[in-house]
């Protein structure tokens, strides 16, 4: 006995010196090794922890004893004999009805449940159920508050309540609502959070029970709001933040209302900000998992009223910091991204329109960021009223005000991002503006315009040069003179600017390189080292623009300092280290090899890095925390994840799949090891990281196969071209792990990836890659035809409310590759792929309606017409279905319709064994408005090729000498040359049959021959021999026509 209480005597004592402010860290650490080698390895430590927790004059002893029982229970309670068990358990129910202390009541209460979790399945503890009835429905408030959040403690840990549940929700719903204490009120709430785990779709009684409390519930969270609470409120939104992710519908009957509260929250400039950010954030889950409520019950207009006078309020200094303004905006941009833009954007527009008019400037912000916000998500809507949208970011610009200023760049960045090419056709009137905003003093301007600026410049191709001189001279000043922070943006513009000028940037190239190698030096701050990173970046960039002669003489000192970079304790530049080396390595192909021994392992060491998992713990148990680092489980430890670890993954996985495709066969030797990583990071937890995985993987498929010498695929699946046996090695590894990601995957964007990756692949490798997974890819297309695909869940269309003739535009561009992707698998598999066809083709004719917008249109004529290519004489079947679909389309009222339209009738009229020469005037009738007036060159390449195709497959009924006029005057081909292959074949048809039309307009067809043969990239190389030897024959019967043409050098046998 004696040696029992000096056992205990010794373990309060160390417990005693922890909690009581020795900082002593030798100490410390002595007393925490004595109490895991001495104390906590024998079974004693469990009733001894239950003596001090009960006798321990000192709250914070008393508490970390609960905190070490949790844990030691746990671990030896099977070793602890009948009489020891009965005693702790008795024990702890008498403590914890004693202890006047709320903290050690919650810590023993964890304890309780650690031990119930235990003993409960088993019914080795009957007596603690009845012990939590009688303190729920005790009269004495302390009581109610222990059994509740034992009640609660035990949810977290185990699943007892599952088959009580009703009686478990009638409980609470007069815990909800308990006259006196608002702790028991809080618990319940939480309880409840982890009740709603358990209820199944199927228990109508407990859901209508559950569905019935929530007016409680929000009342219980208004009044902590009204207390000021903010710890209970917080727990208030985590259980109402839980209810939206659980697949069983609690919350549908009153969505409205809870809305209605949380709008009101967050509009509610009196309360904490960190209440307001938490009740946005309930937005954004709700945009996301709910969204088909959001539309059915017409909440969009009632939510875009309250969060656009919160873009009103300032926003703190600090970028990095969330504030409601911040995420009220951050709504819109999910709202956007999630929901048809049809629903969005013109009620967005109502409230930018009238904003950007008030005379405050705070309201004239709040438009241009609430627009700034919304285009990532509706940029094809928006493109047909691009003009009026532009203008109104340039009156932003002018605005008098800095923040409209910065609003209206942030902005115009973002309509760059979403619409490149239409904000780089407006450069005579945007660069002077924002040339205007470099002159001005206000750094965040600066920053923010030149932003802009970066954005812009990427769309510019040679339209730069006239502004280079100008731009490049400004840039330099604030490279050499701007703050720390701004001298990062204006490198990355410097970066976009020698990617658009090309090789018109080499006269600027000795003057900014030998600046960015200075930057590639810096240390020390996070400023410095975010800036070291974009000047890695824009080396990059600007070494591909000005080629391998002009920054060979660097490439070692500018690789030196990039691996010297990969070793400082910095993710982000190893990340701009790695992009460096993927450049390099597309620069210098095989001369990249040397550097290869370096740098590999460094990328694989990325991909193999593991996340600092960071472990918080419950706030009761902080004073634990320094004590058993080796403790084995924490139940109540949560992750955080390294975004910047991730980040570092995702650029080293898509840097392996590129370096090796430029450097070939020097890679061989660390293709295994890559191989490796690559097939773990397809299963990584960021989407990001999969999808470069994904594209590394097809990368080194491909690869395997160019290095192969292959012979030319042909399509169908009785394979005439086989594999060599390293390609289809490689195959057996790689297109398995891309299916088994495609099942399993949940992100959209993901799947996007896989069938933009595998089109890629079918291009280039052909129809032997994928003979042996046909039938699952095509399962899994259908699916997502279907939108019954994992990644089409987060609709939340549960009871059928969405409508099909409207989708967010995030849906609609994984429509688009999927139909990419069924127009390879047509080109690779030919007639095989008739069966497959034709059960996708009703899903893809619904894409063909006057309500779709025009991306959705235009993709299903394009997916059609290019599936007519693929299957050629295949598509005859489907003729009576797809000729009145072509003949609509080309009446479409957009241009990039019926440029679509012209390509797939002709291919139809091509490879269709039905006989439509009866419609051909109809056709022709029908294509011939499409030789003018098109501002889309396009359009009328099409057309073109359409008629030639039409002449080639039934010449007897087209009015030849007509035509062929009205087809001379659109040649030579302006911007599609893929069409110049029917054009040329037409022409060589006719003068095959002495067409007289063709014979009488040699000079003007020499004059287009000579236009197409100037450059390389207009004709196929067959295509092109076969016109020289036109040329020549053409020679030995007109030569004076030919030797005084630019055709004399081809007339030469």
């Amino acid at each position: 006995m004696e040696g029992q209480y000096q056992f205990i005597n010794g373990l309060e004592e160390l417990l005693n010196q922890l909690v009581l402010g020795d900082t002593d860290t030798a100490r410390i650490r002595t007393a925490t090794s004595t109490l895991n080698n001495n104390f906590y390895s024998i079974k004693e430590c469990v009733p001894a922890l239950v003596h001090i927790l009960s006798s321990s004059e000192k709250w914070q002893v008393r508490q970390l004893a609960a905190v070490e029982l949790k844990k030691r229970s746990s671990k030896w309670w099977s070793k602890l004999d009948a009489n020891q068990n009965l005693y702790v358990k008795n024990q702890l129910l008498q403590v914890i009805l004693q202890e006047p202390e709320n903290l050690v009541r919650h810590a023993t209460a964890r304890v309780i449940s650690a031990i119930g979790k235990i003993e409960l399945p088993s019914g080795s503890w009957n007596e603690l159920f009845q012990f939590l009835y009688q303190c729920c429905q005790s009269p004495l408030a302390i009581q109610r508050e222990i059994g509740i959040f034992i009640v609660f403690s035990l949810l977290e840990v185990t699943e007892v309540f599952v088959d009580n549940l009703r009686q478990l929700l009638q409980m609470f719903a007069v815990a909800l609502n308990d006259p006196e204490s608002k702790s028991v009120r809080v618990t319940t709430l939480q309880a409840l959070g982890k009740v709603a785990e358990y209820i199944e779709t199927e228990d109508k009684e407990e859901i209508q029970m559950f569905r019935d409390m929530i007016p409680s519930m929000i009342n219980v969270l208004q009044q902590c709001l009204n207390d000021g609470d903010n710890d209970s409120v917080i727990k208030g939104f985590e259980l109402i933040d839980s209810l939206l992710l659980v697949d069983t519908p609690l919350i549908s009957h009153y969505f409205p209302q809870l809305i209605e509260f949380v709008l009101a929250v967050a509009s509610q400039p009196n309360y904490d900000e960190s209440i307001r950010v938490m009740a946005l954030q309930f937005l954004i889950l709700v945009s996301t998992y709910k969204k088909a409520k959001v539309q059915r019950l017409k909440l969009i207009g009632p939510i875009i009223q309250h969060l656009m006078p919160i873009g009103t309020e300032d926003d703190p200094e600090d970028m990095d910091e969330e504030s409601p303004s911040r995420m009220a905006f951050r709504v819109i941009n999910t709202l956007s991204t999630k929901l048809p833009p049809q629903q969005i954007f013109p009620i967005v527009m109502d409230y930018v329109t009238t904003y950007t008019q008030n005379p405050d400037p705070r309201y004239r912000k709040a438009g241009m960021m609430a627009f700034a916000v919304l285009i990532e998500g509706c940029a094809d809507y928006m493109t047909p009223k691009f003009d009026e949208l532009f203008l109104l970011v340039c009156n932003g610009l002018r605005d008098p005000e800095v923040i409209v200023r910065r609003g209206s760049c942030i902005a115009l960045g973002c309509l760059a991002d979403e619409l490149d090419h239409k904000v780089a056709s407006k450069h005579a009137i945007l660069l002077p503006l924002i040339f205007e905003l470099m002159n001005e003093t206000n750094n965040e301007i600066l920053k923010q315009a030149c932003n802009a600026l970066d954005s812009i410049l990427e769309g510019l191709n040679d339209e730069i040069l006239q502004y280079l001189p100008t731009l490049m001279e400004k840039l330099i000043i604030l490279l050499d003179n701007g703050a720390t922070e701004l001298k990062a943006t204006v490198a990355a513009a410097i970066g976009s600017a020698a990617h658009a000028s090309g090789e018109g940037f080499k006269s600027y190239f000795p003057q900014v390189i030998s600046r960015l190698k200075i930057l590639m030096t810096l240390s020390q701050t996070n400023e410095n080292l975010l800036l070291r990173g974009i000047a890695i970046d824009t080396v990059g960039a600007i070494a591909e623009s000005v080629g391998k002669e002009l920054i060979q003489p660097y490439a070692n000192e500018l690789m030196h300092l990039a691996l010297e970079s990969c070793l400082m304790d910095s993710a982000r530049l190893r990340e701009c280290s790695y992009c460096l080396f993927a450049v390099f390595s597309r620069i210098f192909k095989e001369e990249f090899a040397p550097y290869l021994s370096t740098i590999v392992p460094q990328l694989i060491k990325s991909c193999q890095m593991e996340e600092n998992d960071i472990f918080s713990v419950d706030v009761e148990e902080n004073l634990s925390s320094d004590i058993d680092i080796e403790d084995d489980e924490d139940e109540n430890g949560t992750i955080t994840i390294n975004s910047a670890i991730v980040d570092e993954k995702e650029v080293a996985s898509d840097a392996i799949g590129e370096i090796f495709e430029n450097t070939r066969s020097h890679f061989l030797p660390y293709v295994d090891s890559s191989l490796q990583e690559l097939i773990k990071l397809s299963n990584y937890h960021s989407e990001s990281v999969r999808k470069t995985a994904v594209g590394s993987l097809v990368r080194f498929l491909i690869t395997f196969y160019s290095m192969s010498n292959p012979v030319q695929w042909e399509p169908g699946l009785n394979l005439k071209v086989q594999l060599h046996e390293n390609v289809a090695n490689m195959v057996k590894v790689v297109m398995p792990t891309i299916l088994t990601i495609w099942g399993d995957e949940e992100c959209k964007t993901v799947v996007i990836q896989i069938c933009t990756e595998l089109v890629d692949a079918l291009k280039t490798c052909g129809p032997a890659i994928i003979v042996d997974y046909v039938k699952q890819i095509c399962e899994y297309i259908l699916l997502l035809y279907q939108r019954k695909a994992l990644c089409q869940e987060d609709n939340g269309d549960d009871e059928g409310l969405l409508d099909d003739e409207e989708e967010a535009e995030c849906d609609a561009l994984l429509i688009n590759s999927t139909s990419d992707l069924v127009a390879a698998m047509a080109s690779v598999l030919g007639v095989d792929f008739v069966p497959f066809f034709k059960e996708y083709l009703p899903y893809i004719t619904k894409y063909y309606k006057k309500s779709k917008p025009i991306a959705d249109r235009s993709m299903a004529i394009g997916c059609l017409g290019e599936s007519t290519a693929g299957l050629k004489s295949g598509i005859s079947e489907f003729t009576e279905q797809l000729l009145p679909l072509y003949l609509k389309a080309l009446n479409d009222e957009e241009e990039e319709v019926r440029s679509n339209a012209a390509y797939a009738i002709g291919l139809l009229c091509q490879y269709t064994n039905v006989d439509i020469s009866s419609q051909y005037h109809l056709i022709l009738s029908k294509i011939y408005p499409l030789f003018t007036s098109q501002s889309a060159l396009n359009v009328t390449d099409n057309a073109c090729g359409a008629v030639c195709r039409m002449i080639m497959t039934c010449p007897q009924v087209i009015p030849m000498d007509q035509v062929l006029e009205v087809i001379l005057q659109k040649l030579p081909l302006k911007q599609d040359y893929e069409e110049n292959e029917p054009v040329f074949q037409c022409i060589f048809m006719l003068f095959r049959g002495n067409n007289t039309f063709a014979l009488n307009h040699i000079p003007e067809l020499l004059n287009i021959f000579a236009q197409v043969l100037s450059s390389d990239d207009q004709l196929k190389e067959p295509t092109k021999l076969e016109l020289i030897e036109l040329i020549k024959a053409l020679n030995q019967q007109f030569p004076d026509l030919v030797v005084n043409s630019p055709l004399a050098r081809f007339s030469q046998s």
